[in-house]
């Protein structure tokens, strides 16, 4: 009898390594499983309010379309509310919506956003369609040396760096753009606009100030130069600085009264004289 009871405990426990769940809980743990494999990391972000969420999980996760879309990635979930990993990432990717799903790279470079529900075989198609995006952007990316006299191509590569939150690459990309003399004067341009946005995203605050100064000294008109104006205002926002940035605000309104920009502008000034208590000018 307890030989028995011991073969079936064996065997119990057989079947629950069999069917352990292959699903993740820490991005690092998944990211080392990602480099070791050579493999993509779907992310899937939850919170325990969200009905969609458990609708996918009970619907899609366990369909043969949705096994057969992620048999080569490595699966990671992650609860937005967790205080952890889950909700750093969604605060670093900037997701408010939910459910919402991200691929990652093993860099943790973002290969596609998913957002919302979808049945199983509409996900599934919309995940490989994900992927052969990002396998295109790869590949403009090893082929990057033969665009090296294409300055729009190139701008454009630095700005989808920027978009898939590869900061340092579209970084580095941005600064080549502005010391080379040969650039377009509208590329240089919005290479320093993108460069200092790429750097108020990583949170260097100094550094984005420093590249929309040296930009003025270049520039001091156009479409550019309002938006370089634009963001100095931003970079005083997202840096903590509310009254900073409803200055800056103000001053680009006086100084530039028929900017395509104000409507906008108008909206935000007002937002922030509410929440400062300050007196409407």
């Amino acid at each position: 009898m307890k030989r028995t009871a011991l073969i079936a405990a064996i065997a119990l426990l057989f079947v629950q390594q069999a069917v352990a769940s292959p699903w993740l809980k820490e991005i690092a743990a998944a990211q080392k499983k990602a480099k070791e494999k050579n493999q993509l990391i779907f992310v899937d972000l939850f919170a325990d309010w969200c009905g969609w969420c458990h609708k996918f999980e009970q619907e899609v996760i366990p369909s043969e379309a949705f096994q057969n879309a992620t048999d080569k990635m490595v699966l990671l979930r992650l609860n937005t509310e967790d205080g952890k990993d889950g909700t750093k990432l969604s605060h670093d990717y900037g997701i408010n919506s939910l459910p919402t799903f991200v691929v990652l790279n093993s860099d943790l470079l973002i290969a596609g956003v998913l957002k919302g529900y979808s049945p199983p075989k509409e996900f599934a198609l919309s995940l490989q369609d994900t992927e052969g995006k990002y396998k295109d952007f790869m590949k403009r990316v090893s082929d990057e040396p033969s665009i090296a006299k294409d300055y729009v191509k190139r701008l454009a590569l630095a700005k989808e760096f920027e978009s898939r939150a590869g900061y340092p690459q579209s970084e580095a990309r941005l600064r080549k753009l502005i010391a080379e003399s040969a650039v377009p004067v509208g590329v240089r341009d919005d290479a320093y606009i993108e460069l200092a946005m790429t750097q108020m995203l990583q949170k260097k605050f100094d550094d984005a100030r420093k590249t929309i100064a040296k930009f003025q000294t270049v520039q001091t008109k156009g479409d550019a130069y309002e938006r370089s104006r634009l963001l100095t205002g931003d970079i005083y926002l997202q840096s903590g600085n509310a009254m900073g940035a409803l200055a800056e605000y103000r001053a680009f309104r006086t100084k530039f009264p028929n900017s395509q920009y104000n409507r906008n502008l108008d909206m935000m000034i007002a937002q922030l004289e509410r929440q400062l208590g300050a007196p409407r000018r």
